[in-house]
């Protein structure tokens, strides 16, 4: 048998000072009613500053990560971060599926990851043909044969993966944290 058409999320428990980041990105929800884009409840900040020193290590992390990253999958390596924003999500909240449009990776780092505070879940792009094919049909759910994959984020966690990939988050069911995040993406240096 042959598996075709691999797709390659990467992870990597970083070693990062997350108090400092956490500190600014709760500050910063002070300030700011945020944007609602991928989030129909939850507070998404919007771009950060990426000159910012509190964070000058995170993206160095990213950065090294990337590279690593895009050599196992044999991408060319002129890229760079392109933008980048914080996630609050709080009991019930959510995050629908999509994807990062022009982007060629996408990612997501975790600052605090209560218990129950809900997985990151991957589309697979043939879902539509799985579910009308192949729906009554399966005996076991596989990779070949899942109409989604669930990640169970880690704190201190960077998940990368292709920004054409449709993903969501499922709903913050801890009712007394918040789960607290920073989504990025990388394109092509121009």
């Amino acid at each position: 048998m042959f598996s075709i058409f691999d797709i390659s999320i990467y992870a990597e428990k970083l070693n990062i000072n997350n108090k400092e980041l956490l500190k600014h990105i709760l500050n910063y929800k002070k300030t700011s009613k945020g944007r609602n884009k991928s989030n129909p409840t939850g507070w998404q900040s919007f771009n950060l500053d990426l000159k910012d020193n509190v964070f000058i290590d995170l993206n160095k992390e990213i950065t090294k990560n990337f590279i690593d990253y895009v050599n196992k999958i044999s991408l060319k390596n002129d890229f760079k971060i392109q933008s980048m924003w914080a996630n609050i999500n709080g009991y019930k909240d959510y995050n629908l599926i999509h994807s990062h449009g022009n982007a060629v990776v996408s990612g997501v780092y975790y600052l605090k990851i209560p218990k129950n505070s809900g997985n990151i879940f991957f589309v697979n792009p043939a879902i539509q043909l799985i579910e009308t094919t192949w729906g009554n049909c399966v005996d076991k759910y596989t990779l070949q044969t899942s109409s989604s994959f669930r990640v169970a984020p880690v704190e201190g966690q960077l998940i990368l993966f292709p920004g054409w990939l449709q993903h969501g988050v499922e709903p913050n069911l801890n009712k007394k944290e918040d789960r607290v995040s920073i989504s990025f993406n990388i394109a092509k240096l121009k």
